[in-house]
C-alpha cells in the first residue's frame, strides 16, 4: 500500500507540474505535456504490479509472464489502430495508459489466484480510477484551469484514500526532524 500511495501521489504531482517540467526541457518537447499524463501510468501499474506478481513466480508458473505480456501488447496495438487515425498521439498514450492497467490487473489477478495475498486493491482502484479522469482532462481538455484543478483534486483524493499510509510518511518526518533538532541542539 505504501507504494501504491507514493506512486499515485508521485504522479499525481508530476501531473499539476507537467508544463513547468516542460518548460525545463527544450521547446520541442512542450508538446508532449499533453499527452505524458497518461504515459505516467506506465511506470505506476509496473511498479506496483511488481510487488503483486509475487505469486507466479513463487509458485513457479513464470510461463503467464508471456501470457499476460502478449495480452497488455495486443490491447494496446488495438487501441492504437482504433484511436491513433482520430486523435493521434493522444490516442496513442490513452491506449498504452489502458494496455498498462491491463497489465497491471492480470498480474496481480493470476498472481492472487496462485498466492492468495490481500493487497487492498480496493484503494487502488479508486485511486487508479480518479488517475484516469485527470489523465484524461489533462490530455483531452484544452483548459489549463481544469487541468491543474483536476490534478489537485485527484492527489487530495488520492491522498484521502490512503491516508493512513500518508500520516504514517508524515509522523516519520516529524519524528526524523524532532531527532535531528535533538543532536544539533545537545552539540
Amino acid at each position: 500500500m505504501f507504494i501504491a500511495a507514493a506512486m499515485f501521489v508521485f504522479g499525481l504531482l508530476l501531473v499539476v507540474f507537467k508544463d513547468v517540467i516542460f518548460l525545463l526541457l527544450e521547446s520541442s518537447y512542450r508538446e508532449a505535456a499533453g499527452i505524458s499524463s497518461f504515459l505516467i501510468l506506465m511506470p505506476i501499474m509496473y511498479t506496483v504490479s511488481e510487488t503483486t506478481v509475487v505469486g507466479i513466480n513463487f509458485k513457479k508458473k513464470t510461463y503467464w509472464h508471456m501470457l499476460i505480456a502478449s495480452v497488455a501488447a495486443g490491447v494496446n496495438v488495438f487501441g492504437n489502430l482504433m484511436l491513433v487515425p482520430v486523435y493521434g498521439a493522444k490516442g496513442a498514450a490513452f491506449s498504452t495508459g489502458v494496455s498498462y492497467i491491463v497489465f497491471f490487473c492480470m498480474r496481480t489477478f493470476i498472481s492472487k489466484r496462485l498466492f492468495p495475498v490481500n493487497y487492498h486493491l480496493a484503494k487502488f482502484f479508486i485511486s487508479t480510477f480518479v488517475f484516469v479522469i485527470v489523465a484524461f482532462i489533462n490530455t483531452f481538455v484544452p483548459n489549463m484551469v481544469y487541468q491543474v484543478v483536476s490534478a489537485v483534486l485527484g492527489l487530495i483524493v488520492v491522498m484521502f484514500v490512503y491516508r493512513d499510509q500518508v500520516k504514517y510518511v508524515f509522523d516519520l518526518g516529524i519524528d526524523l526532524m524532532r531527532e535531528v533538532k535533538e543532536r544539533v541542539a545537545s552539540r
